[in-house]
């Protein structure tokens, strides 16, 4: 019985010792630091990113940047991404690039910056196209290039960048780098309000109030001008302010234009017609125009304000 009970062991030993064996075979850079195996995956990654894995040199920028299983070292890091982006690494390309325009962890160099964005925006890399069109607007005092500024900041925006939307319809507003096209200007900046910027629902709110590159529309400006309102941006508190105070697209109150000029204020926002128009105004209403922005909170604003 013990002689059986022996056999089945040193079976079980072999097997385990076979299993662990293959394992060490067959587990890959990537597989090991995915089990948090994080020495090992170093080691596997020293070996496969010496005989060219693009994806293992990244690894290691990781390791090292981020300090997995060791104290973080950002030049060693450095040297990896470096190495992976030269290999074709679009993301190790933007974090170098980033590296090297911000002087993190090495000397600043915005040229060499711009060939390693420039790398990443090749392959669709929407951050490194918008850093790349920042660089060719003419950053860190070199040459500018409206027409190359423009074509990167278009790829952006029409991902879906928020500030590479505004940049283009910049961009088309004043015709740099692009045929001035107000109505192009308009669509862009109405893509920008639409994806959240406050700061762009005042832009395209007064093009809608104006009628500059949309159609003249009121009631789209006061719509736009309230939303940013209530996300507290002060332009559009004090815009809006003028708006009730006049009774123009909204009906006229004076208490809700003091509220919102209030708000503005707290912004450090002024308006010199405001602030002399509301000396014309009883106390009282500008008492209860104050009661109304104590009030106001980011939770009850839709209660004062509607789009």
């Amino acid at each position: 019985m013990r002689k059986f009970s022996t056999l089945i062991a040193l079976i079980l030993l072999l097997n385990t010792s076979i299993s662990v064996a293959e394992t060490k075979q067959s587990l890959t850079a990537h597989g090991a630091f995915n089990k948090g195996l994080y020495l090992i995956a170093e080691k596997l990654a020293l070996t496969e990113a010496q005989s060219g894995n693009k994806n293992s040199a990244y690894l290691l920028g990781e390791i090292y940047r981020k300090g997995f299983g060791q104290t973080p070292d950002i030049k060693t890091a450095l040297y990896w991404y470096r190495k992976s982006a030269n290999l074709g690494h679009t993301e190790a390309a933007f974090i170098f690039g980033y590296a090297l325009a911000e002087g993190e962890g090495i000397e600043q160099n915005i040229n060499e910056a711009k060939d390693y964005f420039l790398k990443a925006a090749k392959a669709d890399h929407m951050i490194a196209q918008y850093n790349l069109a920042l660089i060719y607007m003419g950053l860190a005092d070199l040459p500018a290039d409206y027409n190359k500024a423009f074509k990167w900041f278009e790829k952006a925006a029409d991902k879906g960048h928020h500030q590479s939307q505004i940049d283009v319809s910049a961009l088309y507003a004043s015709g740099k780098g692009i045929n001035q096209n107000h109505t192009m200007a308009a669509r862009y900046m109405k893509k920008a309000a639409q994806n959240g910027r406050s700061d762009a629902m005042v832009r395209y709110a007064i093009m809608a109030f104006i009628g500059k590159g949309v159609e003249r529309n009121i009631p789209q400006a006061v719509n736009w001008l309230t939303r940013a309102s209530n996300l507290g941006q002060a332009v559009a508190q004090t815009r809006l302010a003028r708006l009730y105070y006049k009774g123009i697209g909204v009906e006229k109150n004076h208490e809700t234009a003091v509220m919102l000029y209030r708000l503005a204020q707290k912004n450090d926002a002024t308006d010199t017609w405001l602030d002399q128009e509301f000396k014309k105004i009883p106390q009282k209403t500008l008492e209860n125009g104050q009661k109304l922005a104590n009030k106001w909170t980011k939770s009850t604003a839709e209660q004062f304000l509607k789009p």
